[in-house]
């Protein structure tokens, strides 16, 4: 669960850094607007293949995401 909410956190960090909107999100990736709000508010973990579609977009590496190299001090 803590994964979850790590990921969820730095989902929503990298959004607001990069100032999109979830719509801008979804038309860039072609993901839906109820599929990000699970990823960014709900803690659903995303897989490989959308991680893939969302780190370009939001102008992260997968490894950030995922805390890869940082302690999870959230």
């Amino acid at each position: 669960e803590l994964l979850f909410t790590a990921i969820n956190y730095r989902l929503w960090e990298a959004r607001l850094e990069r100032g999109k909107s979830f719509r801008q999100i979804a038309e860039e990736t072609g993901l839906s607007l109820n599929l990000l709000n699970a990823y960014m508010n709900k803690g659903v973990m995303p897989g490989a293949d959308k991680l893939a579609l969302l780190c370009p977009c939001l102008g992260v590496s997968a490894d950030r995401l995922l805390g890869v190299g940082e302690s999870d001090d959230l």
